[in-house]
């Protein structure tokens, strides 16, 4: 019974972690501060100028219909492996994104750029997509 329940919970991890992402998108990823300026950015102000982080709210919601379909029927193979490549290619978007952002900032307008700080959004992010990794490795298909 209270593996039943441990599976349940960890099934759930999966739809919250895609959540997660996808309030994260919204929320403030860096901050910089340049000529004395502070300047805020989301997923969203950043999707705008580049194209591939629409990638990460697509495949939260993604994750999501996977989920649906998990519970309705999908194999647990075809669940994992698709959940586990979406996640993985969300943050490689992620990663891709963020270190072009910082090279494009560390090019022409250091001089002008104070220093940037990391926000909750993009640490949020990552939280949701490794919840979604852990619940794809733990969790076990139950009927219900």
């Amino acid at each position: 019974m209270a593996t039943q329940k441990k599976s349940l919970l960890l099934s759930w991890l999966s739809p919250a972690g895609a959540f997660i992402v996808l309030i994260s998108f919204f929320l403030p990823w860096l901050e910089v501060h340049c000529s004395g300026k502070k300047i805020l950015g989301s997923g969203f102000t950043f999707a705008n100028k580049e194209f591939l982080l629409w990638f990460i709210p697509i495949s939260a919601l993604l994750v999501i219909l996977l989920y649906v379909l998990y519970r309705r029927g999908l194999s647990s193979g075809w669940y994992k492996t698709g959940v586990i490549l979406l996640a993985g290619l969300g943050v490689a978007m992620l990663m891709l994104v963020y270190f072009s952002i910082e090279q494009k900032m560390s090019g022409f307008i250091v001089k002008l750029i104070t220093n940037h700080q990391i926000k909750i959004g993009l640490i949020s992010t990552l939280v949701g997509f490794l919840l979604i990794f852990i619940s794809s490795f733990l969790s076990n298909k139950q009927n219900s």
